[in-house]
């Protein structure tokens, strides 16, 4: 109860200057697309996973045409799109604990 009073003063802290708007929310848009690319990357972690474990027909070629597709809209290559998920992780705990959610 405690760390969700925690939460709601820091989110609704930012809303009490609006000229200062730009800024405060800087760090919570951050907070949020870190939020998004990490389950993105548990996303595609679970298809391989389930993938390896099922072996299911056409599972590795939709696999690899998902990822190459996500990395294209991204502007970047399958490897750097799935590199990027460990330091994506670590920041995404890194925001968990410092709102008080050990990982």
């Amino acid at each position: 109860m405690i760390k969700l009073f925690f939460i709601s003063i820091l989110i609704f802290s930012s809303f009490t200057n609006a000229e200062e708007k730009q800024d405060d929310m800087s760090e919570i848009i951050g907070m949020l697309v870190v939020a998004k690319a990490t389950g993105m990357c548990g996303a595609v972690s679970q298809m391989i996973n389930f993938q390896q474990t099922t072996k299911m027909d056409g599972g590795d070629e939709f696999i690899m045409r998902f990822l190459n597709t996500e990395a294209a809209r991204l502007g970047k290559t399958v490897e750097a799109y799935v590199g990027d998920c460990p330091s994506i992780v670590e920041k995404y705990n890194g925001y968990m604990k410092l709102l008080g959610f050990e990982r």
